[in-house]
């Protein structure tokens, strides 16, 4: 009998053991695993991030993802997206921050997308439409084959501008966004320029005006020029009167683009150093020879 109360408390014991050892989480394969993306569009960093659901040869759309409602874009919590900077989608402006990510699919070739500012949600099930920042209808495309999981891309196209899509079955939903990447660079450039040293300031402004003439945007053609006149006044170079020609040819100057180009020959030639000018020679000579056909 005397052991009676040991045998108790070596079996209390054990039962403590056992139950912490069943209550103890062990981590399995997820059926739907995390994944991410990052990428950068001009200046600003993008980070998705989403678990990845499989078909698992059930019907998608309009079944276990229904139309008209809101969707978690993916699996588990709530899919995520991060960006550096402000930017626009589909014409939008969206400040730059993390936000939830959300689809309400459709039948038709026109989906909703939905960027909710509360991030910690599993999820659709605590959705809150008054925490939304951006709605905006986005195109769907039906592909040739289909996409086993859920999966999410990044891509560029073009300058400042690029894409999202969502790819899961035979859908492929694409979210266009854009950012103003001219203005984040020229904003860099200007710190850059007040910190830099004196005799580097021409080469910098060079670099503007190179910039902004070769970014396709002609609404910056006049701040170009700028930069090119604050680069010549500083320092006499074939490059930086390249540049102004250049400006000078794409706003239509024909005649100040052949003067400006002449000055890029007479520079080069004055300086036997000058790289830049001998290898854009040939192509000075050919531009002045257009330009002055349009004189």
């Amino acid at each position: 009998m005397k052991r009676f109360p040991a045998l108790c408390a070596t079996a209390l014991l054990v039962f403590i053991i056992c139950t912490n050892q069943v209550s103890g989480q062990v981590e399995l394969p997820r059926k739907s695993p995390r994944a991410s993306v990052s990428y950068t569009v001009g200046l600003t960093d993008i980070t998705i991030r989403y678990s990845s659901p499989a078909v698992s040869g059930r019907a998608i759309w309009g079944a276990l993802v229904p139309y008209n409602q809101i969707w978690r874009a993916g699996a588990n919590e709530a899919t995520t997206i991060e960006f550096s900077t402000d930017i626009k989608v589909e014409g939008q402006l969206l400040p730059k921050g993390k936000y939830t990510f959300f689809l309400i699919p459709q039948e038709g070739e026109t989906w909703t997308a939905v960027f909710n500012r509360s991030t910690e949600q599993w999820g659709a099930y605590s959705y809150d439409e008054s925490q939304d920042a951006l709605r905006t209808p986005v195109r769907v495309n039906r592909a040739d084959f289909s996409e086993e999981r859920l999966s999410y891309h990044l891509s560029d196209a073009g300058l400042g501008r690029g894409y999202i899509r969502l790819w899961w079955e035979k859908r492929q939903v694409f979210v266009h966004i854009e950012t103003d990447v001219i203005r984040q660079v020229l904003d860099n450039m200007e710190h850059t320029i007040s910190a830099a040293a004196e005799d580097r300031k021409w080469e910098l402004y060079t670099q503007a005006a190179d910039f902004l003439i070769n970014s396709g945007d002609e609404n910056y053609l006049d701040e170009a020029l700028q930069y090119a006149n604050m680069s010549t006044s500083l320092l006499n170079h074939s490059w930086n009167w390249w540049v102004k020609a250049q400006v000078l040819a794409k706003k239509g100057e024909y005649r100040q683009a052949v003067s400006s180009a002449n000055k890029s020959i007479d520079a080069g030639k004055n300086n036997n150093s000058d790289s830049f000018y001998a290898n854009a020679k040939s192509h000075i000579e050919q531009a002045i020879s257009e330009w002055k056909a349009k004189i």
